[in-house]
Order: structure tokens, then C-alpha cells, then sequence
């Protein structure tokens, strides 16, 4: 008994340390009535059957500028909490759990938990999709010294980019479905991370285009395991009012990756081989795996604590109408009528909404430009001006940096926008956000491509670029998947995933074979009027409402 009492109250203490700086001032969030009112809508599923904590990493802030802790990674690897590694105990306790008796009549108890394992989820996300970025990209930057040293030709590494993005649009969806169905999107995104690090050690095992064509669809099949998990995580931890933000501070984990990867396998590559440009992210991702997934946490009703929107309305005294119908699509009975109908239900739902193919040809262009980028830019520096690989490596990394003030910006704007219009169409505001970004894109190339060869005015160009580009990709998943029920956010994420990495097959070898006949005089005209079409296709989603407002003007209509 007392040991026991120690250890929880030992665990208390170090959860009230790490969630008071986000906490000050906010200890009586929750009155007792809404408490307990909390608690007993957590209880239907409990009753039904128990809840199992797996684990999403949040974040903890519920609003101003999102950021994460890094002291909250550290005390999570602290803990002496320890799981199977293919299999969570069906009654394990969160990181820095109280029992659910010591909560009872404590809201701000649960208002601390609630935020300190969102942050760490959330610092998990952040983190972890960076890892997936750096061993996504890291053939990117050790190309040009693969192909010093084996004489690969331009069509061959164009050929091999092609590959990748067909393996991984597919296990994006896959992964999608799994994330909802097994319910566990943190052990997906733990255990794909740890293989694609596998995948990138394994690649440099070879000197052959067939060994480096197999370990690289194997990598991308493995890939999709990151985005679309993360996808139903922010769904699960955060309300949409203030979920734009959020989503975007976390799609600004691709830049840290992006910024990062030329670093680490570029500058590795060109000191000590491209085998050990691509070995490095690999062990990083095996070590970040194993962190994510000890640390994270699914959603917040797997820890016995409230939703994100019950949380979000308890905070600010009430919930709108639009809060309600989300409280209304969680609570909803989960038996149908069969599987059958369940499956052709959700199957409409998703093939059915004219937003998500606005949505899905966006992403094909965006990321077609994107990539053709990404793949080609370097190349272009060193064939048209005669840069070293490090030298031209260099000029592209503003693409990453632009792209996380883009991210950032663009969550950031379409929160604004819905707060100030609650009226209009909360995915027509997102919508609106995306065209303002990609009308700045033909700018971005036309400098690139005319302005004089002086590496800060490169720089800028690739910066202002990346800003363009980041800011629509930011949104267009998020808001598709606003636009369905929860229960099938991952599989709306995991559908829109198949147009963009169909853009990011035609930017390996078709744009080689463009270069090949055109020359770079016909690449960047190519991508101008990519940038057009990408602006236009957003425009039928103008006043686009989200799934949350349909259902609320359904329950008015029905009144």
C-alpha cells in the first residue's frame, strides 16, 4: 500500500512539473457538474469494453503559437513504465497517470493529464515525421555522389525516383485503413519507422540498380505509415477550432527533416561515401521508433480522460453547435446494421465527396511541383553553372526553410478566417487560404529561373518557393478529412495520399525525360504552368462547409 502510494504520488509530482508551465493560470478549467459529465461520455466505451493505452505523443497548448517540450521527452524516457514491444497490455496506464480514483473530483488533475500526454504525442509527431522525412529523402541528396562513383546515369536515378512514390501512395491508404480499423495508429507509426530505417541500411548493402530498386519500393511501402497515423492522432487530440494551427505546426516537421537531410546524408555523402549518407538517418529512425513508441499515446478517451472537443468546451464554458454535432458523430452507436452496409456507407462517404477530388487534384499538382523540384533543382545548379553537389545542395535548403514559415502561416490564417467567419464554410476558409499560396508559386519559379546566378538570390527564390508550395500541402489533407466523420479521418487521409504520390512518380522520369529533350529551358515552363493548374483546381471548393456544420445544419433542419 504505502509503496504503491509512493510511486503515484512520485508519478503526480513529475506530471505537475512538466505540465504547470502550460497550465499556469488554468487549474479550475473544469467545474465539478461538467466533470462528472465528462467522465460518465468517457465511460460509454469502457462499459462496452476496456480501453487499451496505446499511445499518441501530444501537444500542449490548446492555443496562442503551438510548440513542443523537448523536457517532456526526456521525462518520458525517464519513466520506469515498460511494454511489450508488439503488444500493449489492455489495461496499461498512461505516462505520469494518476489512478482514475485519485481524479475523481479533481478536474484540474485531469486537465493536466489531459495536456501533458497531448504534448508529449504531439512532441512524438513532430519528431518522428521528421525521422520519416530524413530517410524518405535521403536518396534525394546522396544522388549526384552515387552517381560520381557508380556512373548511374540521370535516367537510371530518375527512374528509381519514379519507383518510390508508387509503393508508397499504396501504403499510405493501407496504413489508413489500418489505423482505423486496429485502432492504434501509434504503433503503426513506431513500428514503419523503425523499418524504414531498416530499408535505408539495407540499401547501401548493394551496388546494383535491381538491389537499390528493391530496398527502395520496400521503403516506400513502409512510409506511409507516418503521415496518415499522425492524420487521426490530431484528430483524436485536438478540437477543430483550433486544430488548423496545430496540424500545420506539426506538417512543419517535414521541413525540419527536409532542412536537416542535405546536412546529414548530403554533407555525410560527400566526406565519407553515399553509403554512409544513407546509413546515418537509418539509425536515427531505428532509435526514434523505439522512443515514439514507448512515449505516445492513440487519443485521450484510451487514457480515460475526455475528448479534445468535451475538453475544448469545458475550458471555454460551453460548445457551439458545431462542437455539439462532433460530440454527436463520437457518441454515435458504432454497430450498423451489418458490416455490409457499414463498409458501402463509409464507401460513399468518401468516393462521394466532391471535395476530396478538389482536394486530391491539388495535392497531384502540388506535389509534382514539389518533388520536380526537390529532384531536378540541384541537378539544374550544377549542369547550368558548374556547382559542386555540396555547393548547390546548399542554395535549395531555403525550399525548407520558406516551406515552414508556409506551414505555420497557413494553419494560422485559415483559423483566423473560420474564427471570423463562423457562418461561412469552415473548409471553403482552408480552400480560400490554399489559392492566396499558390498564386505566389509561378513568382517563386520564374526567379529561380531568370533571376541572376547569385547564391542568396537562389536562396530566396527556393524560400519563397518552398513558402508557396508548404502552405497548400499543409491544409489539404486536413481539411479533406474535415470534411468526413472521425471514424473514417485515416482512410480520407490515406485516399487523398494516391494523387500525391502519382505527382511524385511524374516528377522522377517523366520530368527526366523532359530535361533529356527540352532542356532546362523547358523545365521550368513545365512547372509554371503546373503552379496555374494547381491554383485553379481549388476554386469548386470555395464555400465548401466541413463535416461538423453539415451535421449541425442537418440537427437544425430536423428541428
Amino acid at each position: 500500500g504505502g509503496g504503491v502510494g509512493g510511486a503515484a504520488a512520485a508519478e503526480w509530482s513529475a506530471a505537475a512539473a512538466f505540465s504547470l508551465p502550460f497550465e499556469e493560470g488554468r487549474s479550475s478549467l473544469l467545474g465539478p457538474a461538467q466533470a462528472r459529465s465528462l467522465r460518465d461520455l468517457g465511460q460509454v466505451e469502457d462499459n462496452a469494453g476496456a480501453p487499451h493505452a496505446s499511445a499518441p505523443m501530444g501537444s500542449a497548448l490548446s492555443s496562442g503559437m503551438p510548440f513542443f517540450v523537448p523536457a517532456a521527452i526526456a521525462a518520458a524516457c525517464a519513466s520506469s513504465r515498460t511494454r511489450q514491444l508488439f503488444g500493449r497490455r489492455k489495461h496499461s496506464r498512461p505516462l505520469f497517470s494518476t489512478s482514475p480514483a485519485a481524479d475523481a473530483g479533481t478536474p484540474s488533475r485531469t486537465n493536466r493529464r489531459f495536456m501533458l500526454n497531448r504534448s508529449i504525442t504531439f512532441a512524438g509527431m513532430m519528431l518522428g515525421y521528421a525521422t520519416y522525412y530524413l530517410t524518405r529523402l535521403s536518396y534525394s541528396f546522396v544522388g549526384p555522389a552515387m552517381r560520381n562513383e557508380l556512373g548511374l546515369s540521370i535516367l537510371q536515378l530518375g527512374a528509381l525516383s519514379s519507383i518510390f512514390p508508387l509503393a508508397y501512395m499504396n501504403s499510405k491508404f493501407i496504413a489508413g485503413v489500418l489505423a482505423d480499423v486496429l485502432g492504434s495508429p501509434v504503433l503503426i507509426f513506431s513500428l514503419g519507422m523503425m523499418l524504414t530505417g531498416v530499408c535505408n541500411i539495407g540499401f547501401t548493402m548493394g551496388s546494383t540498380v535491381p538491389w537499390f530498386t528493391f530496398w527502395w519500393i520496400l521503403n516506400g511501402l513502409v512510409q506511409g505509415c507516418g503521415g496518415t497515423p499522425c492524420g487521426k492522432m490530431l484528430v483524436n487530440w485536438y478540437p477543430t477550432v483550433t486544430r488548423g494551427r496545430w496540424w500545420s505546426t506539426w506538417n512543419a516537421s517535414t521541413n525540419i527533416g527536409g532542412f536537416l537531410i542535405p546536412l546529414i546524408a548530403g554533407s555525410i555523402a560527400a566526406r565519407y561515401g553515399w553509403r554512409w549518407g544513407m546509413r546515418a538517418p537509418g539509425v536515427i529512425a531505428l532509435a526514434m521508433g523505439v522512443l515514439c513508441y514507448f512515449t505516445m499515446s492513440d487519443s485521450p478517451e484510451k487514457l480515460g480522460l475526455p475528448s479534445a472537443e468535451d475538453q475544448h468546451a469545458a475550458k471555454t464554458g460551453g460548445a457551439s453547435e458545431f462542437e455539439e454535432a462532433i460530440k454527436k458523430d463520437v457518441a454515435e452507436p458504432k454497430a450498423k446494421e451489418g458490416a455490409e452496409a457499414k463498409e458501402e456507407s463509409k464507401w460513399q462517404m468518401l468516393l462521394g465527396n466532391k471535395f476530396l477530388w478538389c482536394m486530391g487534384a491539388m495535392h497531384f499538382f502540388v506535389y509534382l511541383m514539389r518533388q520536380g523540384t526537390m529532384n531536378w533543382a540541384h541537378f539544374y545548379l550544377m549542369d547550368q553553372y558548374g556547382l559542386p553537389a555540396l555547393e548547390a545542395t546548399s542554395r535549395i535548403c531555403g525550399f525548407e526553410l520558406g516551406g515552414l514559415f508556409g506551414c505555420i502561416s497557413s494553419g494560422l490564417l485559415s483559423d483566423i478566417l473560420i474564427a471570423r467567419n463562423r457562418q461561412a464554410g469552415a473548409a471553403g476558409m482552408r480552400a480560400r487560404v490554399m489559392f492566396l499560396y499558390a498564386c505566389l508559386t509561378p513568382i517563386a519559379i520564374l526567379a529561380l529561373w531568370k533571376l541572376p546566378p547569385i547564391a542568396s538570390l537562389q536562396w530566396s527564390a527556393m524560400a519563397l518557393f518552398g513558402f508557396s508550395i508548404y502552405g497548400p500541402q499543409t491544409l489539404i489533407t486536413m481539411t479533406g478529412v474535415e470534411t468526413v466523420p472521425k471514424k473514417i479521418a485515416a482512410s480520407a487521409g490515406g485516399i487523398l495520399a494516391y494523387p500525391a504520390q502519382l505527382g511524385s512518380m511524374f516528377a522522377g522520369l517523366p520530368f527526366a525525360l523532359v530535361v533529356r529533350k527540352l532542356g532546362w529551358s523547358g523545365y521550368f515552363p513545365c512547372l509554371i504552368l503546373l503552379s496555374l493548374l494547381s491554383a485553379l483546381s481549388v476554386l469548386p471548393g470555395w464555400n465548401a462547409l466541413s463535416w461538423t456544420q453539415k451535421e449541425a445544419a442537418a440537427k437544425k433542419r430536423a428541428a
